[in-house]
């Protein structure tokens, strides 16, 4: 019917193949490019101008009654 390949989420031979791809694509991102500067514990919480600049467009909690609406519906289901 099918083939004897371990399944889950996907197979073993894809999880290689993904891996080894994005292994190689992070060895030419760095050849020659500029190095990977900072360092995850040295993180900000403050949005970048980017960030800023998405978040103004962005609806802001409440804007839509619909969603709100609907969310205190699933969380009365919850209670009962």
């Amino acid at each position: 019917m099918g083939s004897n390949k371990v399944q889950g989420e996907g197979d073993y031979e894809s999880a290689r193949r993904y891996r080894k791809a994005t292994e190689e694509s992070a060895k030419e991102q760095a050849k020659g490019g500029k190095p990977i500067k900072g360092d995850a514990r040295q993180a900000s919480d403050a949005l970048t101008p980017e960030e800023r600049e998405g978040r103004s467009r962005a609806k802001a909690p409440g804007q839509d009654k619909r969603d709100a609406a609907y969310m205190e519906e699933l969380e009365r289901k919850k209670k009962h």
